[in-house]
């Protein structure tokens, strides 16, 4: 399963039924387009593929970039409510961000 495609769809989705801002929209697609970037990076390209490993070696590359920790809690909680959204259609049979 792409992970961009359901990025998109995550966003769609936030737009038309959540109703959330430009702004909100805005700002998971950044967070939630890094992460698929590192994903990429470690050779993840299957949303399938996502672990709390693979999560939780994200949150250590966040770290030792510096990120301050409130931007690492927003970036948990976009990837959080992604995987939430992934879950609940079935795309994914286990929540790696739970």
């Amino acid at each position: 399963m792409n992970i961009n495609a359901e990025l998109e769809a995550f966003c769609t989705y936030l737009e038309t039924v959540k109703r959330a801002s430009q702004n909100t929209i805005l700002s998971y697609r950044r967070d939630l387009h890094q992460m698929q970037e590192y994903l990429e990076k470690e050779g993840i390209w299957d949303l399938t593929k996502v672990t709390k490993t693979s999560l939780n070696s994200y949150i250590l590359y966040l770290e030792q970039q510096g990120k301050a920790t409130a931007t690492i809690s927003r970036m948990l909680a976009s990837g959080k409510a992604f995987f939430h959204y992934e879950f609940s259609k079935g795309n994914i049979h286990q929540d790696p961000a739970e």
